[in-house]
């Protein structure tokens, strides 16, 4: 990854990404304080996992922050990305979080209060491109 620090294109997410890898040891690549500091491998297996209706129905944690998936298009060919939002508990703001998929990487893309899911999902798939582009 220090290689891919280097990119400009990887300057530009890492201070508001992550990168995770999906190899069989499940670990953070990269990532800003936050929640994404704190996903787990349960959680990137839930992420990934062959169930894909289940955490419409019961939701998902990143980082032990209870979310809701929004739309699921992490194993459509030519997308690979999913959209997500973070759960208010005790009357905070909540956060558009985009997840785009790479080879042996995902991407977490969190947005600032007030920010729309369609950019944030933009820039998750263009990362997650290059790096399946890269060989990632």
């Amino acid at each position: 990854l220090a290689e891919l620090r280097r990119q400009p294109d990887v300057r530009w997410l890492l201070p508001g990404g992550r990168h995770c890898g999906l190899c069989d040891a499940k670990y953070v690549w990269a990532a800003r304080r936050g929640i994404f500091q704190s996903i787990t491998p349960g959680e990137i297996d839930l992420v990934v996992g062959k169930d894909r209706e289940g955490f419409f129905t019961n939701g998902l944690t990143l980082g032990a922050k209870k979310c809701s998936v929004i739309r699921d298009s992490l194993y459509v060919d030519g997308d690979c990305t999913m959209d997500i939002r973070t759960k208010s508990q005790g009357g905070e703001p909540t956060y558009n979080v985009a997840v785009g998929r790479a080879g042996r990487v995902l991407v977490f893309v969190m947005g600032k209060e007030g920010v729309h899911g369609g950019g944030l999902n933009k820039k998750a798939y263009s990362m997650a491109k290059y790096l399946r582009d890269s060989g990632f």
